[in-house]
């Protein structure tokens, strides 16, 4: 019943959903640049009709139990808004990994094709990289993102796992972009622009102009630059 639960939490939609979703990333942001003047309410997701397709592939991600309920939460929020850009072509189903699974019953997960996000710290072999807040290893199928949760705080998650999921979907990093950039500006919008949709609707083989993306000041959709 619990697992059960968490996934329908997780799994709500709407705009209104979105709406906060993105509100929550941009007030972060606000918050950790002090900048009062951030406009929480000049971004917007595009609402195209669903595609409903009864054969729309499931990627399963498998969320870690050591996440307390503020960070699921905040994955969840991701995961909402990629769901909503995917537009029902691709459907993300986030499952709560349990505490007590040994390392043969993950191994066997990846196997049938699922991804895990795992939390860890610096120590984690994963964390090499000093800069890096995440990491994501793996092929199209199945693997790890590996999340550094001692390098950045909660407020910041639903943004860092934004971009991670991008790179589970096939995107690369895009050095002229915004959610994809290589460096994690939180400054930015922190939502799915239309350069982020493009690459993972190229990598997945789906129509761009059936998908969603989040337009406002600095997006490609809101008809500026992105710097």
């Amino acid at each position: 019943m619990r697992l059960t639960r968490f996934v329908t939490v997780l799994m709500a939609s709407g705009l209104a959903l979105l709406a906060l979703a993105v509100a929550l990333s941009l007030m972060a942001a606000a918050a950790a640049t002090g900048d009062s003047r951030y406009d929480t309410t000049a971004y917007r997701y595009t609402d195209r009709p669903s595609a409903a397709a009864m054969a729309a592939r499931t990627l399963t991600i498998y969320i870690d139990g050591d996440f307390d309920a503020a960070e699921r939460e905040r994955i969840g929020l991701a995961l909402r808004q990629w769901n909503h850009v995917l537009n029902g072509f691709v459907r993300l189903r986030p499952v709560l990994l349990p505490a007590d699974a040994s390392d043969s019953a993950v191994a066997q997960l990846r196997r049938q094709g699922a991804w895990i996000v795992a939390r860890v710290d610096s120590r984690h072999p994963a964390a090499r990289d000093r800069s890096a807040l995440a990491m994501t290893v793996g092929n199209r199928g199945s693997g790890f993102v590996y999340v550094i949760a001692d390098r950045f705080a909660v407020r910041d998650l639903t943004a860092v796992m934004l971009h991670e999921v991008g790179h589970v979907l096939g995107a690369g990093h895009d050095p002229h972009g915004h959610l994809m950039a290589p460096v994690y500006d939180r400054n930015n919008g922190h939502c799915i622009d239309r350069a982020a949709a493009g690459m993972v609707a190229s990598a997945q083989r789906l129509p761009l102009n059936q998908l969603n993306w989040c337009v406002g000041p600095g997006l490609d959709g809101g008809r500026t630059s992105y710097r």
